[in-house]
């Protein structure tokens, strides 16, 4: 059995207890976002409530004060960063969304250093989808496509203007894989818009990057499509990590299809004479179990029905097998340590930890066969994990086993009324419990959803899930609250045996980065001989939005460093500030400001190829979308609503030289352009916002037949002889205030007379581009002497959630209430009974809603709780009226 002596275990003791001592003081930090909904369209608002835990037991705590969120597109660049004042372990944000994004949330903390390289910093990261209804794409429904064995089948509906179905009309269509044509038919839609393609195709292609192009002179669509499920990654996972000769051992192995989502698969495992050894089948989510005892210098390949082969990972002649797994009643581990190599017994050591602290620690004696037999209750609910180290305490064997005791917080949620109708008052009551202490008081955050518009997959991530299990296991896990419904599953045990399979290598020293307290802004000022500027003093003029203002200001240390802190706290996330020093005669010639800035982790290539294909079979977003457009059409046709129109006014710069009378010019780009990339230089602004603007050198500096000319300041840097490239190089979009492009002749004609020694070309008028810098010193200087200026990302607290009020279901408005998100509170606090209220109304969707809850007890108890509110039908609701 296990030595636990502590003399004999010497050196290796005291490491794990130095290490436990890390998880205690210094335990990982994770983080949980939960957002009101799980997908969006463009332009709708974001709300999210952030929870951050940390420690063995997941307690909630104050050590990390700024949270940070990060929006990355599907390339893994960087779209937005923004932060959020964390409180207690919570933190709220509200956004715009724009676009499809990947996000990520992240801790700038050293508590996440106890876990291996490939989780050295864990974030807590997603995948959104944010659908424009304005697209082409929804004038098509994707009813059924499949595409096997070359056989082609797609059926798909098409509609016109105004929803109406494209009956009876000729289009083309043509299905490509990347740029390669598989098929093209000329073909007319039924009386219902319906197309139906069944054929056989010569030409495969590859089997993804497919999509459908379908056309006629009124239509345009280009539909991507799923790929080829039959194209799938299937991986053998030895359970313990190796696979050892002549020993009985389980193989957890998962198949996955060309966008990472699992897939089931059968089949055969044969040895090298084709002999079938055993069959094997999936389970759940293209993951199983399959026992195997290999033996010595054998290959083994895995078989699928389709006659679709994979290796599996050759045994080993000689090593240690580890085997975890529950007696019969549950409420007892079972290990199992065999080895083959009487020489390799001597020194190991075991530990079992769970959230890298160690509940199980020893010294195995010098035997080739040990079973130890532990009490279930002796880890706490989670992923624990069972490490087995040789002599010299280098890790040999791991086995992740799931641990769960149904300690979750049991969550139940009491409405006033069995139904309600539309624009109804809705009275909810929430109470919490603790299994063991009853009432408990906690934080909350509640969602109510419109069905009918928004999808929701009751085995998605959540609060309990995510800190309980997928945020301790590799890679991202489906439908992971599934497994805390089923935790001694088949399921979960290859989810256990795949996903959790990793080797763990454990720190001993705190993290890369300290904990953050405040929001504050360090710097150094320098003199002319670039040299400390000790006792300098610095003020600091700051906006936050527009109405917002603030000032501070402080004095350098010895080593001519200095430090705002303290700051207001930020309503909006557009906060700028103006960095000034003077020297003892209160003079800023010579004196340079830096400012230091913050080093976040790198960003990773997303995990999750993002399957735009899905959005197609996604009924609820087509329902959403379909209903938008009626509501619209509706409306256009009572009067009530009008059709985009777009006014151009011509925008100013402030302190701008340009030399127009009404400050005109063709072209502006705003100062709220340039600080969506304030680190790119003006050469790549450039060419980024006027088509056909030069980027290299050795080509003429011209636009088609009229060359460019670049004002700084109001000064010509032809006058100056300076190169354009070179010092549109030098600045960058922080520098510069904005820029007018003047290329018609009526804008430009003043700068001609001004810098053209009174000549005008009327046929190829040059393209004057004025630039208004910060220093307003002209092309001379980057930045002012003395002065930096600064648009931190700094924390801002989010406003409330909008619910409108109705006095009768019968109170008309402008526009229909189709609210998806009919109801968001970040902060429902229980009191002492474990009990909290809260109310909203209803809109005007006559679908029933889902209430989501998630929430803690600030001590480690996580709950999540979804509930259906029925709203009445419309034969209720006219029964109901008087």
């Amino acid at each position: 059995m296990i030595n636990s002596a502590s003399a004999q275990l010497g050196p290796f003791q005291r490491k794990m207890e130095n290490r436990d001592s890390m998880a205690n003081f210094y335990g990982r930090e994770k983080i949980f976002v939960h957002h009101d909904k799980p997908q969006y369209q463009i332009n709708d608002t974001m709300w999210l409530k952030g929870y951050v835990v940390s420690g063995v037991m997941n307690m909630v705590n104050d050590s990390s004060r700024i949270a940070y969120i990060e929006f990355i597109d599907a390339n893994g660049l960087l779209v937005k960063r923004i932060s959020a004042v964390c409180d207690l372990g919570f933190f709220t944000v509200i956004l715009l969304w724009e676009n499809n994004y990947f996000h990520r949330a992240i801790i700038q903390c050293g508590r996440i250093q106890n876990v291996c390289a490939a989780l050295v910093i864990r974030f807590f990261q997603t995948v959104i989808k944010v659908i424009n209804p304005k697209a082409e794409l929804w004038k098509a429904t994707l009813n059924e496509w499949s595409f096997a064995d070359n056989k082609l089948f797609i059926a798909a509906g098409l509609q016109g203007e105004r929803q109406a179905p494209l009956t009876n009309s000729r289009v083309t269509v043509v299905l490509k894989s990347k740029n390669k044509t598989l098929f093209r038919r000329r073909m007319i839609t039924d009386a219902g818009g319906n197309i139906y393609i069944d054929t056989l195709l010569k030409n495969q292609g590859s089997n993804k990057n497919f999509h459908l192009e379908i056309s006629n002179k009124d239509l345009d669509l280009k539909i991507p499509l799923p790929g080829n499920d039959k194209n799938i990654d299937l991986q053998f996972l030895p359970e313990g990590g190796s696979l050892i000769a002549g020993y009985p051992q389980q193989l957890g192995f998962k198949a996955v299809n060309i966008y990472g989502k699992g897939v089931a698969v059968k089949g055969v495992i044969k040895d090298g004479k084709e002999n079938v050894i055993v069959p094997f089948e999936s389970v759940y989510n293209g993951m199983g179990v399959v026992a195997l005892t290999p033996v010595k210098g054998e290959i083994y390949t895995a078989w699928l029905d389709d006659g679709s082969a994979f290796k599996i990972p050759p045994a080993d002649a000689a090593g240690w097998a580890l085997q975890v797994r529950y007696n019969d009643g549950g409420d007892s581990i079972i290990i199992r340590l065999d080895t083959n190599d009487p020489a390799d017994t001597t020194g190991c050591f075991i530990t079992g930890n769970t959230r890298g602290y160690n509940f199980l620690k020893g010294r195995l004696r010098n035997k080739q066969h040990h079973e130890l037999t532990l009490a279930t209750d002796i880890f706490p609910s989670g992923v624990a994990r069972f490490t087995l180290y040789n002599a010299k305490g280098i890790p040999v064997n791991e086995r992740a086993l799931f641990v769960w005791h149904g300690d979750d917080l049991k969550l139940q949620l009491s409405p006033a009324k069995d139904a309600y109708l539309n624009k109804d008052s809705v009275a909810l009551s929430l109470i919490a419990k603790d299994e063991l202490t009853g009432p408990i008081f906690g934080s909350f955050s509640v969602a109510v959803l419109d069905t009918s518009q928004v999808p929701l997959d009751m085995d998605a991530e959540n609060l309990l899930s995510y800190m309980t299990l997928s945020g301790d296991v590799n890679g991202k896990v489906e439908t992971p609250y599934y497994f805390i419904k089923h935790p001694r599953s088949k399921a979960t045990e290859a989810l256990m045996l795949t996903q959790a399979w990793v080797r763990y290598d454990f720190g001993d020293s705190p993290g890369k980065y300290s904990y953050e307290k405040e929001f504050g802004i360090r710097g150094k000022v320098t003199n002319i001989l670039n040299k400390p500027s000790l006792n300098t003093n610095v003020t600091l003029f700051g906006r936050d939005g527009r109405n917002g203002v603030f000032f501070k200001d402080t004095l350098t240390n010895n080593e001519g460093e200095f430090y705002f802190r303290n700051f207001p706290l930020f309503v909006t996330d557009s906060v700028s500030t103006l960095i000034k020093a003077v020297n003892k005669r209160d003079k800023s010639f010579g004196i340079g400001v830096e400012v230091f800035n913050k080093e976040y982790p790198a960003i990773q290539e997303p995990e999750t190829v993002f399957d735009l294909a899905s959005i197609l079979f996604d009924t609820a977003a087509k329902k959403a979308i379909d209903r938008r457009t009626a509501v619209m059409e509706q409306l256009r046709r009572d009067g009530r609503y009008l059709e985009e129109v777009i006014v151009t006014a011509k925008a100013r710069v402030p302190g701008s030289k340009n030399l127009n009378e009404d400050g005109g010019s063709d072209q502006t780009i705003t100062q709220s352009v340039l600080e969506q990339t304030p680190k790119d230089d003006l050469l790549t602004v450039l060419a980024k916002h006027i088509p056909g603007f030069p980027r290299m050198r050795g080509v003429p500096f011209a636009i088609g037949r009229s060359r460019i000319e670049i004002v700084i300041d109001g000064m010509d840097l032809k006058f100056f002889e300076m190169s354009p490239i070179d010092v549109l190089q030098y600045y960058s979009a922080e520098d510069v205030k904005g820029i007018e492009v003047m290329r018609s002749p009526r804008y430009s004609m003043s700068y001609q007379v001004r810098f053209n020694e009174g000549k005008v070309d009327f046929m190829d008028p040059p393209i004057y581009v004025e630039i208004t810098t910060y220093g307003g010193v002209g092309p001379f200087l980057k930045k002012m002497p003395g002065m930096y200026l600064l648009k931190p990302n700094a924390p801002s607290v989010g406003r409330l959630f909008y619910s409108p009020k109705y006095t009768s279901p019968d109170e008309e408005t402008v526009f229909p209430d189709l609210r998806q998100t009919i109801y968001w509170n970040p902060d429902v606090i229980t009191n002492k009974n474990g009990e909290a209220r809260m109310s909203f109304y209803t809109s005007e969707s006559k679908s029933s809603y889902l209430i989501i809850v998630q929430g803690t007890d600030l001590k480690g108890g996580f709950g999540t709780l979804i509930a259906p509110l029925k709203i009445k039908t419309e034969k209720e609701q006219a029964a109901a009226s008087p």
